[in-house]
């Protein structure tokens, strides 16, 4: 049975490289449209402020209300900012390679991406990946193409990091590594998922917690000379040759996303039985992670709404008794 949750909220559009870029140009657009939408909406209120204060009777609540939505547009506008202002610079690099035609705008992006150290994005799996005839010892992919080094995998039991050099990539790169290891698996006959259950940006002591758990699981297991006491999933070399190409076609796609805002959240959906204000009882829903596409596209869809509903009422002024 397909999981909703794991391809709408935590892990959308992470297939293979070409779904990765189209995921990047959707969230790229979406903050372009959270931009526009919210200054729509602060225009709107402005300009049509006498209207807005007559429909709602002079009333205090109502009046409230409407500097709510003021506020709520300008915050949408602050934050969306850094997303829009990054999206027009992935349309400009896009514009010169179409122009160009070579290799000159991934070396421009690569050289425009904040670097100067090496920063580090960790996720924990539910299994411990080891390397055929490297057994206990961790391995890394690196994360490169023709344009320069992005950074590189670095996978010890289960621990999956991404220890990038430059301000590209997000913890999406290491959901995609996550989907492209159990395609991989899949293909060799092996019915176990590799999945992650823990993400240090999110909740750095459950991570940390869970990854001395199984490195203590694994070294007991070396000190007694038997079996894993882990669950262990072996990786042929052929396999981390072929997950060393998808990531360097996806370097494109995480450049632009470099440009970007990092932000990660946990998503929680909540559908009452018995409504408010009494709230006896409610089903819901949560997950440890909700991709930003899913997140700024949902605030997306409430600013359009709430815009919708403006002009609505500008084009078509409900009668006020004097």
């Amino acid at each position: 049975m397909t999981d909703v949750g794991r391809l709408a909220v935590r892990e959308p559009g992470l297939d293979s490289p070409r779904l990765y870029a189209r995921r990047v140009r959707a969230l790229a657009a979406i903050y372009v449209g959270l931009f526009l939408c919210s200054l729509t909406g602060l225009a709107l209120i402005v300009w049509k402020a006498r209207l807005f204060v007559t429909l709602s009777q002079r009333s205090n609540v109502e009046t409230l209300v409407l500097a709510f939505f003021f506020v709520f547009f300008s915050y949408v506008a602050l934050v969306s900012r850094p997303g829009a202002a990054g999206a027009l610079r992935i349309a400009r690099y896009a514009l010169g390679r179409l122009i160009s035609g070579d290799n000159s705008t991934e070396l421009a992006k690569t050289k425009a991406l904040r670097s100067g150290g090496t920063s580090e994005l960790v996720a924990a799996l539910n299994v411990a990946l080891e390397l055929e005839g490297q057994p206990g010892e961790p391995f890394t992919v690196p994360v490169a193409d023709a344009a320069g080094s992005i950074g590189e995998i670095v996978v010890d039991g289960a621990r999956l990091a991404f220890r990038r050099h430059c301000a590209a990539g997000s913890n999406g790169l290491l959901a995609f590594c996550s989907h492209q290891l159990n395609r991989m698996l899949s293909a060799r006959g092996i019915q176990r998922d590799v999945d992650i259950v823990h993400w240090k940006t999110l909740d750095d002591e459950k991570c940390e917690q869970y990854l001395s758990l199984v490195d203590f699981a694994r070294n007991l297991a070396r000190r007694m000379d038997g079996g894993p006491l882990w669950p262990t999933v072996i990786l042929q070399p052929h396999e981390a040759e072929a997950l060393r190409d998808r990531l360097s076609d996806l370097c494109p796609a995480l450049r632009d996303e470099g440009f970007l805002p990092d932000w990660e959240y946990r998503a929680e959906h909540k559908l009452p039985i018995v409504p408010e204000p009494l709230g006896l009882a409610s089903l819901s829903r949560s997950e440890q992670r909700a991709d930003p596409l899913a997140s700024m596209g949902f605030i997306l869809g409430i600013v359009v709404m709430v815009v919708a509903l403006l002009a609505f009422l500008v084009l078509f002024p409900p009668w006020v008794p004097g």
